[in-house]
């Protein structure tokens, strides 16, 4: 009787292991285009929001083809060829198409996150980690981006762009993964060198620094990366200032709590520490707040603006620290993946088990609510903030989500636009192809039912894409986002979630 027991437990087990590893390595469905394709579409009638002259131009009609704007009039166009389609835009809003960046991508992201980005409007991504070997599943590799990029530009995936590749995150003396090189650690000028040199053969074009990094390697970093045409960009090293990274030419900073840190009474004492990133705790963030210097800001701001360096605020990251034991914030997470909630909710929980009390929780709040403050400044000195997520597990609506942070902060709702689509095509020196909503531009556009310029959560209300010149009604919009959340809920994603998560426990 035993025996027999344990050989249907053995079969039972062989099962569900083989049903495992088929569900790993069986494709997913493809989230097909519709079939209809035309020559030229025109949009009838409909208001323009310009971003260059923050009006609404009323009564516009457009003409796309090629994928691209051919035209835009106040009067009718007329289309010059028997295949095209007419949509008529009448009380419709148009706007260029949405960048966030600030993402993660995974090797799963064309399966997974790809067309939830297009379909709430964001067709153009900045990634902002690399990984640090092939077998790193969580973050990208030059190969994996140039081969999605491939397949978005000929219509075999429906994603967005993605406009850089990005390094793993140099973190500084800080080992890796078994067997990495040495001079990963970028712990000195000989090793930020030679890591520049491997970054440049490997065809990365954007280093992503981290928090560690020693200044003499920092220094170092950001001039041989100079010379290799690479961008730098990423968090502020906790051992350099602000001003010091602005001046030496880093492309952007992220997360406004760097300027926080930067701004307060004892912040040079703070860098000039042993180890200031082991330091990070109730007791210095309310020392920030508390002995905060209006005058180091301004200075900092100047700084940021003098060198047009881009911030990258990601006020979400900071709401999340705030609102990690709010349920109604941690129920955004809800329709997502059982594996990805779980992942999410560690994280929440990390940080409410950091710092359990009252004043723990008030002073995470205070640090949100005073980066608010500071972009709302940035944009008044006449800094180009881009909008980012950071948020892996909710691409597309989080990028909506940190544009409703900064209408929150005070910025116009002109100038939040800007953040996701003018000044990022302005970052890649793209804006003759991207950006606003005009003659010659690749037709990368979003047709709103309300007006974005009265309440940015118009941003939802999407009546129609137009998806390298391509149209998606509502209809189909809703039919995609349908499809990706079965899809992104069912039982193979999920198993290929885990099969990841265990290769990457092995690097």
């Amino acid at each position: 009787m035993k025996r027999k027991i344990f050989r249907h437990a053995l079969v039972v087990v062989l099962i569900a292991f083989i049903s495992f590893l088929a569900a790993v390595f069986v494709p997913f469905p493809k989230i097909d285009f519709p079939e209809k394709r035309y020559s030229q579409l025109v949009i009838e009638n409909m208001s323009i929001v310009d971003l260059k002259n923050d009006t609404i131009l009323q009564n516009q009609f457009v003409l796309i083809a090629g994928g691209r704007i051919r035209e835009i009039h106040s009067e009718p166009v007329t289309a010059v060829s028997d295949e095209y389609n007419s949509v008529d835009g009448t009380g419709k809003y148009l706007i260029p198409a949405l960048w966030d960046m600030h993402t993660h991508l995974t090797t799963l992201s064309p399966q997974s996150a790809y067309a939830q980005f297009v379909a709430n409007g964001v067709m153009h991504v900045r990634d902002m980690r690399g990984a640090y070997t092939d077998r790193d599943h969580f973050a990208t590799t030059p190969e994996r981006i140039r081969e999605w990029n491939r397949k978005v530009m000929d219509l075999e995936v429906l994603g967005p762009l993605v406009h850089d590749i990005p390094s793993f995150a140099v973190e500084g003396p800080n080992a890796m993964f078994d067997g990495s090189p040495e001079y990963f650690n970028c712990a000195n000028s000989k090793q930020a060198k030679k890591l520049v040199e491997h970054l440049k053969a490997q065809g990365v074009t954007m280093i992503k620094a981290y928090n560690n990094i020693p200044r003499e390697a920092f220094f170092t970093l950001l001039k041989e990366a100079k010379l290799a045409g690479i961008e730098v960009a990423g968090h502020k090293p906790l051992r350099v200032s602000t001003i010091e990274a602005a001046n030496v030419g880093m492309k952007s900073l992220e997360h406004a709590r760097f300027l926080l840190w930067d701004s307060f009474v004892g912040a040079e004492a703070y860098r000039n520490s042993h180890t200031p990133g082991s330091m990070d705790n109730t007791a210095l963030r309310k020392q920030i707040l508390d002995q905060h210097d209006p005058r180091l800001l301004a200075a900092n701001l100047e700084a940021l603006q003098k060198n047009s360096t881009y911030y990258c605020p990601t006020h979400l990251t900071r709401k999340a620290d705030a609102l990690a034991g709010d349920e109604p914030f941690r129920a955004r997470y809800d329709s997502i993946n059982p594996i990805l909630r779980f992942l999410s909710f560690e994280d929440l929980d990390a940080t409410l088990q950091e710092d359990t009390t009252q004043l723990g929780r008030k002073v995470y709040f205070d640090i949100y609510k005073k980066g608010l403050e500071i972009s709302k400044m940035a944009s008044e000195s006449g800094i180009k903030i881009l909008a980012g997520s950071d948020l892996p597990e909710l691409p597309g609506t989080s990028l909506i989500d940190e544009l409703q942070e900064l209408s929150n902060a005070g910025l116009s709702n002109y100038e939040v636009l800007r953040t996701a689509s003018r000044y990022p095509a302005e970052y890649y020196r793209a804006d003759k192809e991207y950006g606003t909503v005009e003659e010659g531009k690749v037709a990368d556009l979003i047709l709103l039912t309300d007006n974005p310029i009265q309440n940015i959560a118009n941003l939802t209300k999407v009546h129609g894409l137009l998806y390298r010149g391509m149209y998606l009604n509502e209809e189909e919009v809703n039919g995609i986002k349908q499809r990706i959340h079965s899809r992104n809920n069912g039982f193979v994603m999920s198993v290929k979630l885990l099969w990841d998560i265990l290769l990457y426990m092995t690097l």
